[in-house]
C-alpha cells in the first residue's frame, strides 16, 4: 500500500502543483474530508446566469476539516507527502512487473500440468 500512495502522491503534486495534503485527501479518500458547510446558500438561491466567479463557491467550498484519523500527527500519510516529491506517472516505476507475474502465470501452469 506505501508504493501506491507515494505514486499517487507523487503523480498528485505534479499535476497540483499547489495542491496541500488536504486536497490530495479530498480526491483520493472523500470520506476523509469533512464538509464543514455543504452549501452556502440553498440553492433556491442560486443563480445559474449569475456571471459572478464567487458564484460557484457556493456549491462547492472549499470550508472543511480532515477525519480524525487523516489529522492524527502521526499519520503515515501525512509523512509520505511531506516526503514525496512531484513525479509524473510515466516517469514512475511502474507499479505492476507484468514479467514477474507472467512467470508466476507460466510456472502454475506447468506445475499444474505435471500434477494431473
Amino acid at each position: 500500500m506505501y508504493h501506491i500512495s507515494l505514486s499517487d502522491m507523487a503523480a498528485f503534486k505534479t499535476a497540483n502543483p499547489t495542491a496541500i495534503f488536504e486536497d490530495f485527501i479530498r480526491w483520493l479518500s472523500p470520506k476523509d474530508w469533512i464538509e464543514e458547510d455543504v452549501y452556502k446558500d440553498s440553492l433556491e438561491t442560486f443563480n445559474t446566469s449569475d456571471s459572478n466567479a464567487d458564484s460557484t463557491a457556493n456549491l462547492y467550498p472549499r470550508n472543511g476539516r480532515l477525519s480524525e484519523r487523516m489529522s492524527h500527527p502521526e499519520n503515515t500519510w501525512i509523512k509520505i507527502w511531506e516526503s514525496v516529491e512531484p513525479l509524473p506517472a510515466l516517469r514512475q516505476k511502474p507499479l505492476f512487473d507484468d514479467t514477474r507475474e507472467g512467470e508466476k502465470v507460466s510456472c502454475s501452469i506447468v506445475a499444474f500440468a505435471f500434477n494431473w
